[in-house]
């Protein structure tokens, strides 16, 4: 049986964690601004707004921000293109997950899944459904 020395140990731990593609960095361009429901009016008091290292859920006049944000672009599998997932930094156990599917580049998507925090979902009843931007 063959060991691996605690260098090398160190070489595959950050070879696996580069193949994740988790990054802080800001999200893209097309996926930032205020998203609602898909059947709402852009006037709606429930959003979700993007900005480039932020979002903020917001229904009327309350807010939940949250700003350690990670993009995992490759937790959709091998094969899926466009697709990124933003969350918290702890993406397994982030309150929030928000899909941002780049596949029709004229027209991006953004759908979130807040189902790791039944608080948070009563307060901003966004559903799994696709939102829609608004100018």
């Amino acid at each position: 049986m063959h060991l691996l020395s605690h260098p090398m140990l160190a070489l595959s731990a950050l070879a696996c964690s580069t193949a994740l593609a988790m990054t802080g960095d800001s999200v893209a361009v097309p996926f930032r601004g205020a998203w609602v429901p898909a059947k709402a009016t852009c006037e709606s008091p429930l959003k979700l707004v993007i900005d480039a290292n932020v979002v903020t859920f917001v229904n009327g006049a309350q807010r939940a921000e949250f700003k350690k944000l990670e993009q995992c672009f490759s937790c959709m599998g091998r094969d899926v293109q466009d697709m990124t997932l933003l969350s918290t930094e702890a993406m397994g156990d982030s309150p929030l997950m928000i899909t941002l599917d780049g596949r029709k580049k004229s027209r991006p998507g953004v759908s979130v899944d807040l189902g790791n925090d039944k608080k948070l979902a009563a307060r901003f009843p966004l559903g799994n459904a696709a939102l829609k931007k608004c100018p």
